[in-house]
């Protein structure tokens, strides 16, 4: 009761104006949106700039050593991918030999061509995220200095506002900047892996078997569509299905918290029914999400089927025609199969480019 009190009085706009060290307001009856402060703020909004992910790595211009080397290490990374595939590929060829000295010859050398593509991977891994951790951090320091700053230089109305209480603004001091974080030290680096990986991919595909590598790229969209939506579909159902059983979770949470007064005034039945009832709309949407969710998955990997299919064979085809080898079909097969997968895990990672260029003041 003290405490509803205490809040109560201080909520009182007269109590308020008597702390404020410089009141403006003429009257306590007036408006909040006659409030000059809330005025001033929200033409200060209007003033900025639009927040601009270029702006966000103009931030990090002091690391500009660290940028070019964790830049040269994703694309180093970029390679190994088709680099592997190039060697899985040439490696069924020589289970097709004849002499076995060949044999043990050719699987040595690959052997030892794996292996050292693993420590190079290691390596390039390893020095990638150091460098683009290492620019992340530093671009998260400044985004909470600037931040802090540029807050301690708002009027004290400002801080009356809901939703610019301390705990709001610790929660944005600490978020906005962890994306920036993620947006530089995770994402830039798997985008500049990608785009290395898809240059080197298309290049060898296309020096290998020019003509089904023409196919293939023209049909990789509708590849990396269907595998984008495989993960976009599964994650989108997860994410609906959590939000569904929100208002059934907060109800059995309050059971929980009173179950004395649920008990004292025989409430149980009345507690269940109300929960059963809670549970019918999330069932609903649970069934037709996952009857969309099936459709589109059973859409997409039919069209997945259906592409690897042409890609068969039109290099039947071509193999019937003495236009490339089982070791060229294999090796370009293989090479823009797994770089149409590595597009749709980038594309799948691009909402946080946005989220982070919200995160610049």
């Amino acid at each position: 009761m003290l405490t509803n009190l205490t809040s109560s009085s201080m909520s009182d706009p007269s109590f308020r104006s008597s702390l404020d060290v410089n009141p403006r307001r003429g009257d306590g009856d007036d408006d909040d949106d006659d409030d000059p402060r809330n005025s001033n703020i929200e033409d200060y909004k209007k003033k900025l700039p639009a927040p601009s992910f270029r702006r966000l790595l103009a931030l990090n211009l002091p690391e500009w050593k660290q940028a070019s080397l964790g830049c040269l290490s994703a694309i180093l990374s970029g390679a190994v991918q088709p680099v592997y595939s190039f060697i899985i590929g040439s490696m069924v060829n020589v289970f097709f030999l004849k002499d076995r000295n060949e044999i043990k010859e050719k699987t040595k050398f690959y052997a030892l061509c794996l292996i050292g593509l693993a420590l190079f991977s290691f390596l390039v891994n390893l020095s990638q995220h150091y460098y683009f951790a290492y620019m992340g951090e530093c671009l998260t320091k400044r985004i909470r200095e600037r931040m802090l700053s540029k807050m301690l230089t708002f009027e004290v109305g400002w801080f009356d506002q809901d939703e610019n209480s301390s705990g709001a603004i610790c929660s944005r001091l600490a978020k906005d900047a962890n994306v920036g974080r993620s947006l530089v030290g995770d994402r830039m680096s798997l985008l500049v892996q990608t785009v290395s990986a898809v240059s080197i991919a298309f290049a060898l595909g296309l020096v290998i078997a020019w003509r089904l590598a023409l196919v293939m790229i023209a049909v990789q969209p509708l590849l990396i569509v269907c595998f984008y939506s495989k993960k976009a579909l599964l994650k989108n159902m997860s994410n609906k299905a959590i939000k569904a059983q929100e208002e059934s979770s907060k109800l059995a949470a309050e059971a929980v918290s009173n179950l004395r007064t649920i008990t004292a005034f025989s409430s149980q039945d009345r507690i269940l029914k109300m929960l059963e009832k809670a549970q019918e709309g999330p069932r609903r949407e649970s069934v037709r999400q996952s009857w969309y969710a099936g459709i589109g998955l059973s859409f997409s990997q039919s069209l997945t089927s259906c592409t690897l299919a042409l890609d068969f064979w039109y290099g039947g085809k071509l193999l019937t025609e003495g236009f490339i080898t089982s070791q060229g079909f294999l090796v370009t097969f293989l090479i823009l199969v797994s770089t149409g997968y590595l597009i749709a895990t980038a594309g799948s990672m691009t909402t946080d480019l946005v989220r982070g260029s919200d995160a610049v003041i």
